[in-house]
């Protein structure tokens, strides 16, 4: 008869024991934060201070496993410095894009008694030299005399 092998599952990380000090309720936090990470492999039973000491302290005996707080700021600061590395020149660009709206308006608009009064001009010879008979060609026409 073959019995089935049973092992044992070890933990990731190593067990490490450490003393718990504080108020009931601050110990309990702990205790119950170890518990539902799932990281609590045992404990004492509370002990009050010794005299008159509110505190109490409880070993426990927990995994010590590596925080992973390190890659999650590598990831938010890579995000952050690729929103940046987006955000800074779309701005820019229309920062720009915008400058040079405004020079061009205020440039028409300082060229428009200009293109004004060159098409004033423009419409007064166009009147002058149009044919205003069969053979009047305009001004100064040797055959009307005009």
């Amino acid at each position: 008869m073959t019995r089935p092998i049973t092992t044992l599952r070890r933990p990731a990380g190593h067990a490490v024991n450490r003393r718990i000090v504080g108020t009931p309720a601050e110990v309990a936090a702990a205790v119950a934060t170890l518990r539902d990470a799932d990281r609590l492999l045992s404990m004492s039973i509370p002990r009050q201070m010794p005299g008159t000491d509110p505190r109490v302290w409880v070993t426990v005996r927990f995994i010590d496993r590596p925080r992973p707080a390190r890659t999650v700021y590598a990831r938010s600061r890579r995000r952050a410095v690729t929103v940046a590395a987006v955000a800074v020149p779309a701005t820019v660009a229309v920062a720009v894009a915008g400058w040079v709206a405004v020079q061009l308006v205020t440039a028409l608009i300082a060229l428009l008694p200009v293109l004004a009064g060159g098409l004033f001009v423009l419409a007064v010879i166009a009147l002058l030299l149009r044919r205003s008979g069969v053979c009047c060609p305009g001004l100064h026409c040797p055959g009307c005399k005009h």
